[in-house]
């Protein structure tokens, strides 16, 4: 059975901090390369995070982000598959997507389509932060067939059930408050699909405070099983081998 090594990274943020938090995902990701892995995984839209009640200032567009080419480069410096997620400025709004670069060049991305209600919490609620993607993709790549879930998504066994039988592994970045390991090895168990997760740890935006977030990453095989999982709450690089 073939296997991918895959980096997922905790990255510690304070959200808003937009250049700081990239600096320091930036930084993460080339010291994983020491790795050598095939692909390499940041949380969702970690730089900027849920950090106001509108979002669009901190949106970015992905062909003139400079953070976002730094991913690139290191997607070409590394040969791998590297997977990011930012807030892309649109018209009306901003989107929550996963860029994708393999090898130094843009492959793809995914947007959020299904998205957080939270009506105590507007800070918190998608549906007026963001403006939703279209449904869940699958992927063509060298290391075979995946697809994106994006944090809220891989809580809903739609998502999971969209993919299954037609990809041979999922990418997970989330930006939760705690550790998102169960909807992962939830999925493998239920659906025999493999698949990796990152979140963010640092500090989560409570509206008049600041609250710390116990976010993991790791990675869980098709039986189910963690092959490796961050402690809650560490910023680390989780390193493991995929089989696919």
């Amino acid at each position: 059975m073939p296997e991918l090594t895959i980096a997922a990274i905790a990255v510690a943020t304070v959200e808003g901090m937009v250049a700081e938090n990239y600096r320091r995902g930036i930084r993460l990701a080339e010291i994983a390369l020491d790795a050598r892995p095939d692909i390499l995984l940041l949380p969702e839209t970690f730089a900027a995070g849920y950090c106001a009640h509108d979002l669009r200032p901190y949106g970015e567009e992905r062909e003139t982000s400079p953070y976002l080419a730094e991913f690139r480069r290191i997607s070409g410096e590394g040969d791998c598959l590297v997977a990011v997620g930012y807030l892309e400025s649109v018209p009306g709004g901003v989107k929550n997507a996963v860029a994708l670069y393999d090898r130094g060049a843009f492959i793809g991305q995914h947007v959020k389509s299904s998205l957080w209600p939270d009506d105590a919490r507007p800070y918190r609620d998608e549906r007026v932060l963001l403006v939703p993607g279209d449904g869940v993709e699958v992927f063509d790549s060298r290391f075979g067939r995946f697809a994106v879930l994006i944090c809220y998504e891989n809580m809903l066994a739609a998502s999971w059930d969209a993919v299954a039988g037609r990809v041979d592994f999922a990418l997970s970045p989330y930006n939760c408050q705690g550790d998102p390991a169960q909807n992962n090895v939830r999925a493998a168990q239920r659906l025999g699909l493999p698949s990796a997760w990152a979140d963010r740890t640092g500090t989560v935006y409570a509206g008049d405070r600041w609250n710390p977030n116990p976010g993991t990453a790791g990675l869980v095989d098709g039986r189910g099983h963690v092959i490796a999982k961050s402690a809650p709450g560490v910023e680390t690089i989780v390193v493991g081998h995929l089989p696919i």
